[in-house]
């Protein structure tokens, strides 16, 4: 202690040398024996409190190790609670109780002009703030009619309307006419000069303010010509500067103290006991700006100025003598304590008399948001002019400057250039991005895992040094920094085989990865051999890049090749203001703050040299390791390092403090170990101190960020399902007086309602266009999982360009629907129905517009034993678990390479078990539409030894299968796409789907993502499978499609996964493979008759004869023909029969019925007059709900008529086959470009899904082979164009049935007679054109006959209802179409344009018909024609036939429209108009 005292005294008394008596501004001084932290307070004597800066950041601590993966298997079980880590903290105040009496003060009235302390309120979104809102320049562009109107404007008011030419004839109009006023009622001439001088004013007002905006804007010019030619001063700012400087600079000087004390002393060599600043301070002179220069003539959002800075603070000629003799130059003092131990003496070096000048030149990027600036660049244009005082040796008095070596000067001057040069020296910028440093986000935080899986390498180049075969290994990293991760070494081969997988975490997409193939030597250092290059930046468009296979270059020459895999895994971010979706694999950034208190009676010194080393689970290898502060009991690290965790819900860190005694053993200061889960949930609750045991005293600060990562298994993976409860069967009835979003326009809004859970879409209703007041009356059923979750009613419009809009929500619980129940085999029952009228409440304001009209009712499902998948681990955790374990080869170890030893394993063990353990609280704020997910529900986070034995029954497949309703949920396991795109699952009529899996990263998709859908009737159901390549919410577009029985389906995919092909149209070659495997869960559902599939199909009807029908003929006949109309539309017309009262027709016809139950089906009996229109002979209603299912039914059907009564019968025999109709995925009556053609199949309407049929055969033919089970296939059809479909004519739009598309090639057509037919085409209406300010007309053409419609009144939804005819055969393929829009003065516009294939709609060789929707190109909106084509009549035979010959054939047909005038179409190149 002698010694050291007297080495402390003999180097303190040199330091006493240094001091001044106090001036103006005090030098400042430190013990150096004082940490930091002392340090720095005394610095700060200025200031309240000084908080301590973190240290610069630390270098990637990655070095030459692998990135260790934490697959969370541990045995670590934490054992303390969070809620005992602050005890020192006053107990929380619980709601509901009052505070203290003491807390309460009365508040004291604020003064006028005072700052207001509660939050500023919201600004309304209809106040205009800001140019931008004022001057409109981010409101989107004006719509073609707007700005067709605008332009009119312009072509006839010119500019000179606008300008002080306008002003000056108003303000002479207007005194002539009030002087004329004032005359004409005998005024005074005292009011005439009255008018005289208001306009006198506002003259000369006028010309005040043209000169001083001329004088303004000449000034403005001059200057902005001398800003770019010349340098200006800036003494404001300088005098400015010196009187701040001498306030700012004690705080200045603190702040460095505080955080370069930390640097020196976590980089203190191994021969030196510390570095200390003993003293430090800048000066009383502040720096100057000695000149400006400006760049006026950049972009708006760029400023660029040069500026000529200088810090001389030893030139004395700008000061006054006062301020010189008090002046104090910058001084900076280092105290190097040399020695060991108690051995120690300090010795001062000196740093004075600094100076620095120099013109830099800065560049700054502007921008909108805070800090308003985003970048700036800073360059040297020339060399700074760098000098100082540097004694390294006995101070001031005794001090020698090195400076007057010879050569040394000059030597450090170039150093410094040499260093700063390819930094800052122009035209190398140096760059700060303030929007990412002030943002938050670490520079180095990570983006994303990339995994690299290392295959092989073939005909490696090279051999070892004196010969022999290497052992080749490759390492990886990023643009050849420091070394990420490595693969084992194979012994003596030329064509090693690895097949490791490594994951790294990587911070750009703009950088190379660098694949480094070794030379292992055990003795010397390793050879490199070659090395690959891969750009990260290829990972954009496909995130899956496999099979690549790159050269090994050295030195520009080929040394083999490698072949491996690179995958990258992005981190979820959200979007659109929503939470981001949590995962159980993802990046933990884990940060150790510092630790105060240590327990210091584990050093003898009382003096502890601590560092932190962090590891996972219960692994000997040390995850991270801090940097270590000698001499402090209050470390302050500010460490940060990034991991992947493949499973947060089990994942423990456990962190201990370690004192650093060189060559002695390192003991435990303490420790503390804590789950993942609970790290994340205590930053919620602003909890980061931590207690550390084993030790008398101690804490430790640390935090944790979790970044989800986008991985197969960790988003709506298996382990985190949970089966359904049962489900809630939704009719949704009808909305009255809803918002009209739509009003500006002059429309109604168009309503439908979907049904969200935890922001999902399950289900949703058709659109009911134009209406205020919709009806649906449609059912939903929507399984649930937990009597918590909540389900949102909300009712939208739909919008055909943009995003629908919210009318109004209401909120269901499941609790108001079920209950807990006793029965194992039901665990929950139902409480009842709940009908209701819930008011619709808007998102915006929170007020009330509308009521929805529905019923609720809770149908529980049985418990089931085994409904989970088999827990497939996820990607990360299968490519961990692949790595090649073989014996050819070992570990690459590095010679010099620390590791710990063995004896600090022993002395750094801890006793096993988590000292920190998080208390789960509920979410505050929770939304009440937060509820659980269907397929994301949580699964709890429990021991492998506390896990239930599984509850329920156990039933087998076959027994399952006997049910006819329940829940399939389905588990899709990967695929391979021929583009990337998300899966959708349907049910039944595929309108909607069950769910859709995320987007496929690539063509070789890895999902594991779980989800469910309720089916009707397993015998009749149908499972679609399609590939949707649009996101979520978008225009559909799907590129492939599969479909199949249900039943089938769940008999293949029960017993495991299952492959299915999925064909497209636009490409026939390229199919898609989907792996799917499922489970079924049974729900007792009793359906309304007009749910069942019996309900809905095909019906056969034969039209046999008529008995005693009205005589409408003076000679006492009638020429009957018969027309059936279905829900309001004509879907047959039959054959006209001449002079007869009792027809026999003998004629056969297929309808498709959407709804047996409920169809309103009539036939009426006509007279047909060649001159007049045709008579009503009777009509009569078929009630289709007798008709069972595959049963013939003969009927008489009575006719009746007000004129004549009952008189008449028309005799029918029917027979009805059930069969799903495909509802079109469309959102209201425009539907999306994946359209597909309907049609029919021998007059039987069938469906199936772009160009996919499933065949019918479920229901006429066999069932599929037994090897279809394990991979489906469907036969591809010719592909219909985008844009076109079709159904059975007179069934609504609003049903949007499909038929399956039966197209006939040419080839098939070849059978079929050549002579042509006669094509009656029907123009019904236009839907949604782009323009509702035009008077629009359709030109038809088919062959070379062109035809017109008449012109009708302005609107966007037209109806025409005029019919064509024309001569058609099997090779007159397609119809053309054009809409345009009439004008009497200006040449016609074009609305659309489209194109039918007419014989994928109707067929060639039968009387047939349908209703055709064609969507329009070149524009918008959707046409809809009837084409009818009988083969029997020819229209180019007329002439030769006899006139009763062409009445009898052409009976079924009406004469052409008087309006069917051939034309040149408008619009055309020809038309000269």
């Amino acid at each position: 202690m002698a010694t050291n005292g007297v080495a402390n005294g003999n180097g303190q008394a040199n330091l006493d040398t240094l001091k001044r008596d106090e001036q103006r501004v005090p030098v400042h001084s430190f013990d150096p024996d004082a940490s930091p932290t002392d340090k720095a307070a005394a610095a700060g004597k200025a200031r309240d409190q000084l908080k301590s800066v973190s240290a610069a950041s630390e270098a990637p601590e990655r070095g030459k190790t692998c990135l260790q993966l934490d697959q969370s298997t541990s045995s670590v079980v934490p054992t303390i609670t969070i809620n005992g880590a602050e005890a020192d903290k006053p107990p929380p105040i619980k709601v509901g109780d009052s505070p203290p009496p003491e807390s309460v003060e009365p508040q004291p009235p604020s003064p006028p002009g005072a700052l207001p302390e509660a939050a500023a309120p919201s600004i309304p979104d209809w106040y205009r703030v800001g140019w931008r809102q004022v001057s409109g320049i981010d409101e989107p562009p004006l719509s073609e009619g707007a700005e067709k109107d605008r332009a009119v404007l312009d072509l006839f008011i010119s500019d000179q309307y606008y300008g002080t030419w306008y002003h000056n004839a108003a303000l002479i109009i207007f005194a002539v006419f009030v002087t004329h006023f004032l005359t004409r009622f005998h005024f005074g001439w005292g009011w005439i000069f009255i008018v005289l001088a208001g306009c006198n004013t506002y003259y000369t007002t006028s010309m005040q303010r043209v000169r001083r905006n001329a004088r303004d804007d000449i000034q403005r010019e001059l200057v902005k010509t001398r800003l770019a030619s010349e340098h200006e001063s800036a003494d404001w700012m300088n005098n400015f500067l010196d009187r701040f400087w001498l306030i700012y600079e004690p705080v200045l000087s603190a702040t460095i103290i505080s955080s370069v004390d930390q640097v020196l002393s976590s980089s203190t060599p191994a021969f030196l006991d510390s570095l200390r600043l003993t003293t430090f301070t800048l000066g009383t002179k502040a720096p100057r700006i000695d000149k400006v220069r400006t760049f006026p003539k950049t972009p708006d959002d760029i400023v660029m100025m040069d500026w000529g800075i200088s810090f001389t603070p030893n030139d004395t000629m700008d000061l006054t003598p006062r301020q010189a003799a008090h002046k104090v130059n910058p001084k900076v003092v280092l105290s190097v304590r040399l020695g060991k131990g108690f051995a120690t003496a300090a010795m001062p070096i000196l740093v004075e008399d600094i100076t620095f000048s120099g013109l830099m030149r800065i560049r700054m990027k502007l921008m909108s948001n805070f800090p308003h600036v985003q970048i700036v660049d800073l360059c040297f244009l020339e060399k700074p002019v760098i000098d100082y005082v540097l004694k390294p040796i006995g101070g001031e008095t005794f001090g020698f400057d090195i400076a007057n070596i010879p050569g040394l000067s000059s030597f450090i001057r170039d150093m410094t250039h040499g260093t700063l040069g390819p930094m800052m020296y122009d035209p190398n910028v140096f760059t700060l991005n303030l929007e990412q440093l002030l943002s938050g986000t670490p520079l180095d935080s990570a983006i994303g895992v990339l995994q690299v899986t290392v295959h092989s390498a073939r005909g490696i180049k090279g051999t070892k040094i004196g010969g022999g075969t290497p052992d080749p290994y490759v390492a990886l990293a990023i643009n050849n920094r420091a070394e990420l991760a490595r693969t084992k070494y194979k012994s003596n081969t030329y064509n090693p085989t690895w097949m490791e997988t490594k994951f790294i975490l990587i911070n750009s997409l703009t950088e190379s990865l660098i694949l480094n193939v070794w030379d292992y030597n055990d003795h010397r250092k390793n050879a490199l051999l070659g090395s690959s290059t891969f750009e990260l930046s290829r990972l954009q468009d496909d995130a899956t890049q496999e099979g690549i296979e790159s050269a090994i270059l050295k030195d520009g020459k080929d040394r083999g090749e490698l072949r491996y895999d690179v995958s990258f895994f992005p981190v979820l971010k959200p979007e659109d203001g929503e939470d981001v979706v949590d995962t159980t694999v993802g990046i933990v950034r884990l940060t150790i703050h510092q630790a105060k208190d240590l327990d210091a009676s584990k050093s003898m010194s009382g003096d502890l040299n601590p560092l932190a080393k962090v590891f996972l689970g219960d692994t000997k290898t040390p995850l991270h390791i801090t940097k270590n502060f000698k001499h402090t009991n209050n470390p302050v690290w500010e460490s940060a390092h990034e991991f992947i965790c493949a499973n947060k819900t089990s994942s423990v860190i456990t962190v201990k403090v370690i004192d650093d005694r060189d060559i002695f053993k390192d003991p435990v200061i303490g420790y503390m170990s804590i789950k993942l889960e609970d790290l994340l949930a205590s930053k919620k609750e602003n909890v980061d101190w931590f207690p550390l045991s084993n030790c008398q005293t101690g804490k430790i600060r640390l935090s944790a960020e979790w970044k989800p990562l986008n991985m197969s298994g960790s988003l709506h993976g298996a382990e985190q399902y949970t089966p359904p409860i049962g489900v809630v069967r939704l009719l949704l009835d009808r909305a009255t007086d809803v918002k009209n979003v739509e009003v500006a326009l002059g429309g109604k809004s168009d309503p439908y309602t979907r049904v969200l859970v935890n922001n999902v879409t399950m289900g949703r209703t058709e659109v009911v266009n134009n209406n205020l007041n919709p009806v649906w009356d449609q059912i939903i059923y929507i399984p649930v999982h937990s009597l918590k979750e909540t389900m949102l009613l909300e009712c939208m419009d739909y919008q055909h360009l943009t995003k629908d809009r919210s009318l109004g929500s209401v909120e269901l619980r499941v609790s108001e629907l079920a209950s807990e129940n006793d029965d194992p085999k039901f665990p929950f029952q139902s409480t009842g129905v709940k009908e209701a009228t819930d008011p619709l409440r808007l998102d915006k304001d929170g007020t009330f517009k509308g009521q929805l009209h529905y019923r609720a009712e809770f149908v529980p499902a049985m418990k089931l034993k085994g409904m989970k998948f088999d827990g497939h681990t996820n990607e990360m955790q299968q490519a961990a678990n692949q790595e090649s374990d073989g014996e050819d080869g070992g570990v690459v170890i590095d010679n010099d390479r620390s590791s710990m030893s063995s004896s600090d394993e022993e002395v750094q063990a801890v006793p096993p078990g988590v000292t920190i353990s998080g208390v789960h609280r509920h979410t505050r704020n929770a939304k009440s539409t937060d509820t659980t997910a269907t397929t994301a529900t949580k699964a709890s986070a429990v021991s492998r030894e506390e896990k239930k034995p599984e509850e329920g029954i156990e039933m087998s497949h076959d027994e399952l299968l006997t049910h006819q309703s329940g829940i399939i949920i389905f588990n899709v396991v990967s695929g391979q796409l021929s583009k990337k795109a998300r899966v959708e699952v349907l049910l039944d009529d595929g309108y909607w789907p069950c769910f859709s899996t995320n987007r496929a990263r690539s063509t070789k998709a890895q999902w594991d993502y779980v989800g469910e859908g309720f089916l009707k009737e397993l015998d009749f159901g149908q499972v679609w499978l399609r590939l949707n390549e649009a996101d979520e919410g978008d225009k559909d577009d799907v590129i492939a499609e599969w479909r199949g029985d249900a039943k089938d389906f769940l008999k293949a995919t029960m017993t495991g996964p299952q492959t299915f092909t999925l064909t497209g149209t636009d490409d026939h070659d390229r199919t898609s493979l989907v792996t799917i495997e499922s489970r079924y869960v049974p729900v007792p559902v009793k359906l309304e008759p007009r749910e069942s599939i019996n309900n809905q199909g095909v019906l056969r009807l034969d039209l046999l004869y008529g008995r005693d029908f009205v005589a409408a003929d003076r000679g006492g006949k009638s020429d009957p023909y018969a027309v059936f109309t279905l829900n309001g539309q004509k879907v047959i017309k039959s054959q006209t029969k001449k002079k007869t009262l009792n027809p026999e027709w003998n004629e056969e016809f297929i309808i498709s019925v959407p709804s047996r139950v409920g169809a309103d089906f009539t036939v009426e009996v006509f007279d047909w007059n060649q001159l007049e229109q045709a008579k009503s002979l009777g009509e009569g209603r078929i009630d289709l709900a007798e008709v069972e299912p595959f049963e013939a039914l003969e009927r008489d059907i009575q006719l009746s008529s007000a004129k004549h009564g009952k008189k008449g019968q028309v005799h029918l025999r029917m027979m009805f086959q059930p069969e799903i109709i495909a509802k079109s995925r469309q959102k209201t009556s425009t539907f999306s470009s994946a359209g597909r053609a309907m049609t029919q199949i021998g007059g039987l309407p069938v469906s199936a899904g772009k160009g996919v049929i499933h065949g019918i055969t479920g229901l006429f033919g066999g069932k599929d082979d037994d090897e279809t089970r394990h991979t489906h296939h469907a036969p591809p059809m010719p592909s219909a164009p985008a844009g076109q479909a079709s159904h059975p004519i007179g069934q609504p739009d609003s049903e949007g049935s499909k038929a399956f598309p039966s197209v006939k090639s040419m080839s098939s057509l070849e059978g079929t007679s050549q002579e042509p037919g006669t094509l009656r085409v029907t123009v019904l209406d236009a839907k949604d054109l782009s323009s509702s300010d035009s008077k629009p007309y359709v030109t038809i053409r088919v062959g070379d006959r062109e035809v017109k419609t008449k012109h009708v009144a302005k609107t966007a939804t037209p109806e025409w209802n005029e019919s064509f005819t024309f001569a058609a055969g099997p090779f007159t393929a397609k119809l053309f179409l054009w809409i345009h829009g009439h004008k009497t003065l200006g040449k016609d516009h074009l609305l659309g344009d489209g194109e039918i294939d007419i014989w994928r709609h109707i067929q060639s060789d039968i009387v047939s018909g349908a209703d055709v929707l064609c969507e329009l190109r070149d524009g918008q909106g959707l046409m809809k024609l009837r084409l009818e084509f009988d083969p029997t009549a020819n229209p180019l035979r007329r002439s030769s036939m006899s006139s009763r010959e062409i009445t009898h054939r052409t009976a079924s047909i009406a004469s052409p429209s008087r309006f069917s005038i051939r034309g040149k179409r408008p619009g055309t190149e020809n038309d000269d108009d």
